[in-house]
């Protein structure tokens, strides 16, 4: 749906974005994260056509269009981080404006009314919407025209609790559709809900490129056994050193196994047939944003297609 080669842009000394490559499938949700300042607002305005880069180019669709051609932006939805519409219109006027630039018919705001829930809403004015509902009218103009792909920054950013469960859900129900979703969050728990892949952005450049899955994976082989033994810690690390393991002392009578790799049954098996007793065990594993964070930070770098 979307490939990106080598894209750089800068404003002036700085480089917001830096020889950056990746592609986008039909069909998924593809998330961009990244601290401030990595590049990922430079990167969704070129998507858009919005800013030109310095170097690189876009493809969009199986023809390879360009952002700025007439055909790639009707295949286009946008929600921006920050909407406004005309305080005085109603729903259905704002959403029949933007239908009318696009040359849609009436009926198209009709079937965008009840696919962002809003039919009931259609006679009430822009400034009478809470925001959770004013996101809901972006995501309805987006989807003016049933485009391919939609590009969302920051959707719920500005959301209470539930009006961003509520717009996420509406984001689920586009992804059955089989739309291609591109996401700009600094939520995890948003990416980690939605998004099958996931392309982490620092000072401009890719810094790694992975499936969801693939991060769970990482989450679970860097799981640990913390552990409290009723004798020295010493003595139980000696015994589980004998069974192949590799425990750390950390404590009189504390200890931890790393890596786990499936071997906490067997550590705690090991220490009851040698008789030694445990006062207590706990599984530790990193959350997705510390390991999000780790990338961030250099450790351990990935480039994963």
């Amino acid at each position: 749906m979307i490939r990106v080669q080598h894209l750089t842009k800068r404003y002036g000394a700085v480089v917001a974005v830096d020889d950056l490559s990746f592609e986008v499938e039909r069909d998924e949700t593809f998330a961009l994260i990244g601290p401030n300042g990595a590049g990922k607002t430079t990167t969704l305005k070129m998507l858009l056509g919005l800013a030109r880069p310095d170097q690189g180019r876009i493809a969009i669709g199986p023809e390879g269009l360009a952002p700025t051609e007439a055909r790639a932006r009707r295949r286009v939805g946008y929600v921006p981080q920050r909407v406004t519409f005309p305080p005085a219109r109603t729903v259905a006027e704002v959403l029949g404006f933007f239908a009318e630039l696009r040359g849609l018919s009436r009926e198209s705001v009709a079937r965008v009314l009840e696919r962002v829930r809003l039919t009931a809403f259609a006679a009430r004015r822009a400034r009478e919407l809470s925001g959770g509902y004013l996101q809901r009218l972006s995501l309805g103009q987006a989807l003016l025209g049933d485009p391919d792909l939609l590009v969302l920054d920051e959707p719920t950013a500005s959301l209470d609790p539930e009006a961003a469960w509520e717009f996420r859900t509406l984001v689920e129900t586009l992804q059955h559709e089989g739309k291609t979703i591109v996401l700009c969050s600094h939520l995890l728990s948003e990416v980690e809900r939605v998004a099958d892949r996931v392309l982490i952005l620092v000072d401009g450049q890719r810094a790694a490129l992975e499936r969801l899955d693939d991060l769970r994976a990482r989450q679970a082989d860097a799981s640990s056994l913390a552990l409290e033994v009723e004798g020295p810690a010493s003595q139980a690390a000696a015994v589980l050193a004998r069974a192949g393991l590799a425990p750390r002392v950390v404590g009189e009578r504390d200890l931890s196994l790393e890596n786990l790799d499936g071997h906490a049954l067997q550590a705690l098996e090991t220490l009851r047939r040698e008789r030694i007793g445990v006062r207590s065990f706990e599984i530790q594993r990193p959350t997705l944003e510390e390991i999000f964070l780790r990338v961030v930070r250099g450790e351990g770098r990935s480039v994963k297609p």
